[in-house]
C-alpha cells in the first residue's frame, strides 16, 4: 500500500501509512537481526495501470525503472507488505505493483503481512486478500499477521505507539520472528538449489 499522507477531498483524517511504515522501520532497526530495507511505495513509483508486465519484455529491453524494481525484489530475502485495507480488500495500487513482476522474482522467499485501518478490524480483510496473491507469486506468507486497528488513535505521526505500546510491539515482533526464521531457512535452501 501507500505510505503517503493525503486527506480525502471531503475532509477527514489523512492516510496513515507513514505512521505504520515508521513503526515497522523502527521495530526492524531495534531487532537483533539487522535488515537492509527497501521500500517500494506504489504511489511514489507511479507505475501506470498494468498493460505490459516486466517479464513481457525481452532481456535488456524493459524500462530501467521496472528492471531496477525487479532486481530489488530478486535481491530480497523476504517480502514485507505494509498495507491499508481498501474496499474490504487490498488496494489496487499495491496489486498493480505486485503484478508487474513475475513469480520468479518473488519465488522461494517468505512474506509477512502488516495491515492497518482506521476501524476496528485492522485491515484483516486486506490480509486475507493478500495471502493468495503472495502465495501465487511464490512468497508464501508466515502464519502470523500484524494487523493494527484504529491506527490514527494508536500511533503518533512518528509511528510511536501512544496506546497499547506493549501489545503493538509484541504483535509485530511475533510476526517478524517467524519471517526472519523462515527467511534464513529459505535462503540456505536457495543456496543449495531451487526446486524444479
Amino acid at each position: 500500500g501507500s505510505s503517503r499522507n493525503s486527506s480525502p477531498f471531503w475532509g477527514g483524517s489523512p492516510r496513515l501509512g507513514t505512521r505504520m511504515v515508521k513503526f515497522v522501520e523502527s521495530t526492524l532497526k531495534a531487532r537483533e537481526v539487522k535488515h537492509e530495507l527497501t521500500i517500494l511505495d506504489p504511489i511514489e513509483l507511479k507505475l501506470e495501470l498494468l498493460e505490459r508486465p516486466h517479464f513481457y519484455y525481452k532481456p535488456g529491453t524493459a524500462p530501467d525503472n521496472l528492471s531496477k524494481i525487479a532486481q530489488q525484489i530478486k535481491d530480497a530475502d523476504a517480502i514485507l507488505v505494509v498495507s491499508p485495507e481498501y474496499n474490504h480488500s487490498a488496494p489496487p495500487a499495491l496489486t498493480n505493483l505486485l503484478d508487474y513482476f513475475g513469480a520468479s522474482n518473488y519465488a522461494n522467499k517468505p512474506s509477512g503481512i502488516v495491515t492497518y485501518s482506521v476501524g476496528q478490524w485492522g485491515g484483516q480483510r486486506c490480509a486475507m486478500a493478500l495471502r493468495p496473491i503472495l502465495g501465487e507469486l511464490g512468497c508464501i506468507s508466515v502464519s502470523r499477521i500484524a494487523a493494527f486497528p484504529n491506527v490514527g488513535e494508536t500511533f503518533d505521526e512518528e509511528g510511536v505507539p501512544i496506546k497499547n505500546k506493549e501489545h503493538s510491539e509484541k504483535f509485530l515482533n511475533g510476526m517478524l520472528n517467524q519471517l526472519e526464521w523462515l527467511a534464513e531457512a529459505m535462503k540456505k535452501q536457495r543456496e543449495t538449489g531451487l526446486p524444479k
